[in-house]
């Protein structure tokens, strides 16, 4: 029955008209900033904290964070018909798609829940046709929203992978020269971590994209599809990181790839604030127990 009523709330979504599902998003966030005001103190205590801000500028960039988080929330379930819109993005380096698109390998996609993150699977998958592609995700909890959830992420031909069984799903893939990307700005445990600078603060950095990565040299790009306020996209995809081109030891090459994949999202939250999970725990895993 939860299967059903899942099933049937994404299909009433899905039916409604972008503009109005953004509207709705807006209300419900501003709505979740009044009701649950510990995650609003959350969230504007991390933004002071990392951006170094006023506490006034602060609370504005929290509060329209809430906002935009609904909007990513929301948009999963019109990933299917994303791109028959008009206007729906615009590329802001053609020439790094150009580099992307004629990657041959084995190609790890990083990015961040910043702006339309729940749309990339569908637009990773019209960009590289014919290829085998996966997007690598925390399973939900609810059986049934997670159904729902991988069935929306799947709608354009991407496989939607628990990211518990990453390394048996997706290292063979990667190997025959697939696509698979990742959120690589959870906070995670220090077992699957190592501690880098992030924001102005020390954060556990989940390695796990890293090692498969180095171990099937995989060129890692991070991508990010940003809002332009206008109902449109703007899509970055930065430089890749050539992993089979690094020197060291296996931890100094871990450790360069999850930098410059932490930096990347760094750079990205830094020049668009608002679109970023701020109500996230980011740093709740430190180094020491007391740190």
């Amino acid at each position: 029955m939860r299967h059903i009523l899942c099933q049937s709330l994404a299909a009433c979504i899905s039916k409604i008209p972008q503009k109005i599902l953004y509207a709705f998003a807006r209300y419900l966030g501003t709505l979740f900033w009044y009701c649950v005001p510990v995650r609003r103190r959350l969230a504007i205590l991390a933004v002071r904290k990392h951006l170094r801000v006023s506490s006034d500028e602060a609370k504005r960039i929290a509060r329209q964070s809430f906002q935009e988080n609904f909007q990513s929330f929301l948009e999963i379930f019109h990933l299917s018909d994303f791109f028959t819109y008009q206007s729906v993005c615009c590329f802001y380096s053609p020439e790094t798609i150009a580099v992307l698109q004629a990657d041959e390998g084995p190609i790890v996609i990083a990015t961040a829940h910043l702006g339309s993150w729940e749309l990339m699977p569908g637009l990773a998958a019209d960009l590289l046709p014919g290829r085998t592609g996966m997007v690598i995700v925390r399973k939900q909890k609810n059986p049934a929203i997670n159904q729902v959830l991988s069935r929306l992420r799947g709608a354009r031909g991407m496989l939607s992978v628990d990211h518990r069984q990453a390394s048996w799903i997706v290292l063979p893939k990667l190997r025959e020269n697939a696509v698979a990307a990742f959120l690589v700005d959870h906070n995670s445990s220090r077992k699957e971590s190592i501690f880098i600078d992030f924001l102005n603060d020390i954060a556990a950095v989940n390695t796990g994209p890293a090692h498969l990565a180095l171990r099937t040299k995989a060129s890692v790009y991070p991508v990010f599809l940003l809002r332009d306020g206008k109902g449109g996209h703007i899509l970055h995809i930065l430089a890749p990181l050539r992993t089979s081109e690094l020197t060291g030891s296996i931890q100094e090459r871990l450790r360069k790839i999850a930098v410059f994949y932490t930096d990347a999202v760094a750079d990205m939250v830094t020049k668009y604030p608002e679109q970023w999970l701020w109500m996230h725990q980011r740093w709740k895993t430190r180094k020491h127990d007391g740190g």
